[in-house]
């Protein structure tokens, strides 16, 4: 089987380009061949990136290009990672769609639900496998829980509990639009993870939503760093989650899942090498798989885009999840309850 010829379409980023290009680099059956940095001043792609795009493309032995469809087109590409700003990512995807190549798409992928319809429709009418992330999915500890789960270990869910913390927004540089109010910022970036992973365990959408939503440490940051979250799915499982963005000067666990069941309980956390196992027989531990979930998840992608089949997270999986996230924005901002769908 051929490998999959690969670009990364955005430069313009904290994270993203570095990573999607370590990430693709150590995949066997993936080749890293160019870059596109869509134009973008070479001064603003390296307040954030920290290089400028000719830096960044030899430290990886990349192409440089400005435009990604002449990028596209020239290299043969099979597939593209975007890492753009959110609210550019939908234009990108119906571009690079209509070649007939690959997407995987920087998480959260846009910030409003019309792009987001736009995003699955270009993807479903051209064929293309894609997704978006990163997610919790692939994080080995979750991963585990999520197999004793789905093997009965606590009998049928009755609640669940998601943690994401992630540090604060001073990590992001001043002039990083990642500051930007259109861009979303925790409310979509951060519930993203612990959105898609509580829909995953739930097996089912959520029909209501409450979220209470504050800024207590991030003088200047335009966006709440804690965040509630009380959720009940059609099936009627209920969930919560806990966002942290004000975290300086201690260790906390980057995530949290903690399931009850009807005959049992599991809970991990990303900071320990065991997950927990409660059933009538006692408590037990089973080994926290320590791995580098986005790598394990570009190369699930990688091996979708070969084999011609739907990602884990497929990509109406993660419209649901940006619908999400905007329902308990939404419910932070008029402090009731939100159902959804939305209609």
């Amino acid at each position: 089987m051929m490998g999959v010829r690969a670009g990364i379409v955005g430069l313009q980023s904290v994270y993203w380009p570095n990573a999607f290009a370590n990430c693709l680099s150590a995949i066997s059956d993936a080749e890293l061949v160019a870059c596109a940095d869509l134009g973008c001043s070479p001064d603003l792609i390296s307040i954030s990136l920290g290089k400028t795009p000719t830096e960044y493309a030899a430290a990886y032995n990349l192409q440089l290009y400005h435009d990604p469809v002449e990028m596209i087109q020239k290299e043969g590409l099979d597939a593209v990672c975007i890492s753009a700003k959110n609210t550019e990512a939908v234009d990108l995807v119906e571009q690079v769609a209509s070649l007939g190549v690959d997407i995987y798409i920087a998480k959260p992928m846009t910030t409003t639900g019309e792009a987001a319809e736009r995003i699955v429709r270009a993807v479903r009418e051209h064929g293309v496998i894609a997704t978006s992330g990163t997610t919790e999915r692939f994080d080995g500890g979750i991963r585990e829980a999520y197999r004793h789960f789905r093997d009965g270990a606590i009998g049928e869910l009755i609640s669940i509990r998601a943690l994401h913390q992630h540090g604060n927004i001073n990590s992001f540089p001043k002039d990083d639009w990642y500051w930007e109010e259109a861009q979303g910022g925790p409310e979509l970036s951060l519930i993203w993870y612990a959105a898609d992973v509580v829909r995953w365990f739930a097996g089912s959408e959520v029909t209501r939503v409450y979220a209470e939503y504050d800024n207590f440490l991030s003088n200047d940051s335009p966006f709440m760093d804690n965040g509630k979250i009380i959720l009940r799915f059609q099936n009627r499982i209920m969930g919560s989650i806990d966002i942290y963005f004000s975290v300086d000067g201690f260790r906390l666990p980057a995530y949290e899942v903690e399931l009850v069941g009807t005959t049992g309980a599991i809970r991990t956390q990303q900071s320990v090498y065991e997950g927990t196992l409660f059933t009538k027989d006692g408590v037990s531990n089973f080994y926290r798989l320590q791995n580098n979930n986005l790598l394990d998840e570009i190369a699930h992608w990688v091996a979708c885009c070969q084999n011609k089949t739907d990602p884990d997270l497929t990509i109406e999986d993660a419209q649901r999840v940006i619908e999400l996230c905007l329902a308990c924005r939404q419910s932070a901002q008029t402090h009731r309850p939100v159902a959804l769908p939305f209609d």
